[in-house]
């Protein structure tokens, strides 16, 4: 069996997030990235995993987590779903309809999980379910020339199997986003890892 596999457990996938500084470089990026947005707003976390970063939302948010693997969407539901509602299912523009128009958007890490195609499907219908002055906040491992080989390695081994360099990223977005910023890190988690966050509107 891919070791990889083991992640798909939510208490052990959130665990080496939290261990390898993922989970907080994550934090760090929403900090520092991350539009605010006004009490109540409605957002939207697509991929949202087991829920975790939930609690790191300024409250009250009408808040809506979207994600395809069940074990973490019970995860979600039983430990934070007094802050949210988790909902299993693939993210398009009928789900985007039924909820309506989001202040603002999170991917985080969810990009590098889909190809070209797959990945302008999807952000054409969050560009589409996106209030006036909402935004998109995205943050992915990212390859670039001359990176720590730590890094490399595991943006290589990562079970996404579409990790990007910035122009990539950059490509995907801009081809559905009038506006783009494009953010490169490399000092967010103590073990060496960089990121792409991007910050794209309408």
């Amino acid at each position: 069996m891919d070791p990889r596999r083991i992640l798909e457990l939510p208490a052990i996938y959130q665990k080496f997030q939290e261990w390898g500084g993922f989970f907080g470089a994550r934090l760090k990026a929403m900090r520092d990235y991350m539009p605010k947005v006004s009490p109540g707003a409605t957002v939207y976390d697509i991929g949202c995993g087991p829920g975790h970063v939930l609690q790191y939302l300024d409250q009250p948010v009408n808040y809506h987590g979207f994600d395809v693997d069940r074990s973490y969407i019970d995860f979600a539901g039983r430990h934070f779903g007094q802050l949210g509602r988790f909902h299993l299912c693939q993210f398009d523009g009928a789900v985007a309809e039924k909820f309506g128009k989001a202040n603002l958007v999170m991917m985080n890490a969810l990009l590098h999980h889909l190809d070209d195609a797959q990945a302008t499907r999807l952000l054409t219908d969050v560009r589409d379910s996106l209030a006036a002055n909402g935004a998109l906040f995205t943050l992915d491992g990212c390859l670039r020339e001359g990176q720590h080989p730590v890094a490399r390695w595991m943006h290589k081994n990562d079970r996404g199997e579409y990790v990007r360099e910035e122009a990539g990223y950059r490509k995907l977005l801009e081809g559905v986003f009038p506006s783009v910023e494009v953010h490169i890190r490399e000092n967010l988690s103590w073990v060496p890892h960089t990121y792409c966050i991007t910050v794209s509107r309408i």
